[in-house]
């Protein structure tokens, strides 16, 4: 860790949304141990305090929010009460998000509008609350939204997701042009991660299961690679704060895999081609493909 990372983040109030587990829960702990007071906000309540609990026998300051991001009138509470109490905020981490597996066309319409309510509205929501009072102070502040790989590159059976995250790019790319256009100090960024330890297929499977057979087996192939290959979320954390720390836009948790998921979007959209067919990636994978499984 290099001492911009500890000088850039050595004071201040940071929330980080979907901070109870994976990297949000490894930006949390990393920023504590920089020094930052941190706001752990999650739908669920008891993990957010665990991992207050966790911060604080490691000598960091926090405290838990619980808050379900997809809730305007809940964020909008939520910024007010820590900008009443800790008077700034001098990073917010919009990193709440799910997933979700099959066929776009077999997507169930409440889940699909889940997805969306979660990954896209909610970071808009904590934008709209947070960002008019951070201007307001007029302070040097910082705001990352956490987008993917799957915000570059889409990824087959997997179409809510990968659509909030392009989403999710695409809003965080507006912001930084508007913030310029009002000269406001606030430094965004985003943060497109390759694949970093959680239970994010896990836990779309069990809680929006699918009876394609495809669908399936690609979010199981996916998790083994992401419990055998993921980083470590406080590794990740660590590595990706540093970049947030020197002012950088893109924020890369694998500099080698992100960058090359950068070039063939950019080679695809110079050569106007279109998407890459994922069959040879899904049997490399190990997903067998047959016509019509569903």
């Amino acid at each position: 860790m290099s001492d911009i990372a500890r000088e850039r983040f050595a004071g201040g109030t940071a929330v980080v949304t979907g901070a109870a587990a994976g990297i949000g829960k490894g930006l949390g702990l990393h920023l504590a141990k920089l020094g930052m007071f941190v706001v752990v906000a999650d739908i669920d309540l008891k993990r957010a305090r665990r991992v207050v609990a966790d911060i604080e026998r490691g000598g960091g300051r926090a405290e838990g929010y619980g808050v379900d991001v997809s809730d305007s009138d809940a964020v909008e509470a939520m910024a007010a009460d820590i900008f009443s109490r800790h008077g700034s905020v001098e990073l917010l981490i919009n990193n709440a998000g799910v997933e979700s597996s099959g066929m776009l066309w077999e997507i169930d319409i409440d889940r699909w509008r889940r997805v969306m309510q979660i990954n896209v509205d909610g970071v808009f929501y904590c934008l709209k609350a947070f960002v008019p009072r951070m201007i307001a102070l007029g302070k040097h502040a910082c705001i990352v939204n956490m987008s993917s790989v799957g915000g570059i590159n889409p990824v087959a059976v997997q179409s809510p997701y990968i659509v909030s995250k392009f989403a999710v790019e695409a809003m965080t790319e507006c912001l930084h042009q508007d913030l310029c256009v009002v000269d406001a100090p606030i430094q965004v960024s985003v943060m497109v991660p390759y694949s970093i330890r959680s239970e994010i297929f896990v836990s779309a499977q069990r809680e929006a299961p699918t009876t394609n057979a495809i669908a399936n087996a690609v979010f199981t192939a996916m998790q083994r690679d992401n419990v055998e290959d993921g980083l470590d979320p406080l590794v990740a954390a660590e590595h990706m704060i540093e970049q947030v720390a020197r002012g950088d836009f893109w924020i890369l948790s694998d500099d080698e895999r992100c960058t090359e998921a950068a070039r063939r979007r950019g080679e695809q959209l110079t050569s106007l081609t279109p998407p890459s067919n994922p069959t040879i990636m899904l049997n490399r994978m190990g997903v067998a493909l047959s016509k019509g499984v569903s």
